[in-house]
């Protein structure tokens, strides 16, 4: 009878969204030796982005019951899914240290790999939420064997002044490679040639500031009517940013897509990117912005480890909604946007550099990563 001998990896974090943390773990899960690990994906929610294509790749997806459906459940369904399938390595990517569960029923299943993943570097949750983090950020590192970070800002946010392994945001540059042939056809599909084109990626949450960056388009658009605005993404404060966008009388000229699968596309077609989000670990959506060879005005809360191409330009989040106007307006657009792929791929942001690196972490190949 045949015994799959792979090293079987477990990963946390994916949610029905296609937000940074998803896209983090699909690069990774898409650039894995298929031959050499097989990949179980725990889900607490009804569905999780990629889902169909995870199975039909040959990933084991593992619905669970939610904490928020029952405490007392969800930590029996995770007993059950360690006591019922051998895990060699649990990858747990967390934007807080609410939730440690699994973490904690892993090592008591002696899981020999446990590795937690900060994505974060501010809380996004309330006040209990806060509470909790701080609670299990003392003890975290017992529970864990190798602990990740997106940056040095999310690395203090989830650990302190415990040192962690700082791994990039790593993408699949060749996707976000500027295309000015995709750039017209993807205009034309928005209904936005011969416009000057400002684009957002971001869940519609709250930490992303969208309420801002509407306020700032405003006055972009009253002084310059041929702009437009885009924005991808989804969540619980799509309906706030609808009224806004009719408050303002905007509906025509800001473009709301939704969840889609070809930001890479999108990005193509826009000539600035704005991010006024409140804070950020290193933020997916502005390292793809980059690679597309966007100029970015991004709030002064992004890490500056995020500003690889060394264009973006940070203002103050108490700035006022004219001075950003002004700094969107004042960006000159006269630049090689092939630039940024290739400042990307030299900075070693590309998949590829990176998942060797943590292949080698993660199964102890080498004493010195």
């Amino acid at each position: 009878m045949y015994e799959d001998k792979r090293i079987n990896i477990a990963f946390e974090g994916m949610t029905s969204n296609k937000g940074g943390t998803e896209t983090f773990i699909i690069n990774v899960y898409n650039k894995l030796d298929k031959s050499r690990f097989k990949s179980y994906f725990i889900a607490y929610e009804e569905k999780i982005a990629y889902e169909e294509y995870l199975r039909e790749s040959g990933a084991v997806v593992v619905h669970l019951t939610s904490r928020y459906e029952s405490p007392v459940g969800f930590c029996s369904a995770l007993r059950q899914f360690f006591k019922g399938y051998r895990v060699d390595i649990i990858w747990a990517h967390k934007t807080t240290l609410s939730s440690c569960e699994s973490l904690m029923i892993a090592k008591l299943y002696h899981v020999p790999v446990r590795i937690i993943h900060g994505h974060s570097s501010d809380n996004m949750g309330n006040s209990l939420t806060a509470l909790l983090h701080s609670m299990n950020r003392v003890y975290i590192r017992y529970l864990t064997t190798e602990q990740f970070a997106c940056s040095e800002l999310a690395a203090k946010y989830f650990f302190g002044k415990h040192k962690a392994k700082i791994i990039r945001n790593a993408l699949d540059l060749d996707q976000f490679r500027y295309n000015p042939e995709v750039r017209e056809g993807i205009r034309e599909t928005l209904g936005c040639s011969g416009k000057k084109v400002i684009g957002h990626v971001g869940r519609f949450g709250a930490e992303k500031n969208h309420a801002k960056l509407i306020r700032v388009f405003e006055k972009i658009h009253v002084r310059d009517d041929n702009t437009r605005l885009v924005l991808c993404g989804d969540g619980e404060e799509r309906k706030n940013i609808e009224k806004l966008i009719r408050h303002y009388n905007l509906e025509g000229s800001v473009c709301l897509v939704g969840n889609v699968d070809n930001v890479n596309e999108i990005l193509q077609g826009v000539d600035i990117f704005v991010m006024p989000s409140l804070f950020e670990g290193l933020p997916f959506a502005l390292l793809e912005a980059q690679t597309c060879g966007l100029k970015c005005v991004v709030s002064d809360t992004v890490s500056r480890e995020s500003d690889v191409l060394g264009w973006n330009e940070f203002l103050p989040l108490d700035a006022s909604d004219e001075i950003w106007a002004d700094a969107v307006l004042q960006v000159d657009l006269n630049y090689d946007r092939e630039q940024g792929y290739k400042t990307m791929k030299d900075k070693g942001y590309g998949v590829e550099e990176n998942i060797r690196f943590i292949e080698k972490i993660v199964l102890k190949e080498e004493s010195n990563v």
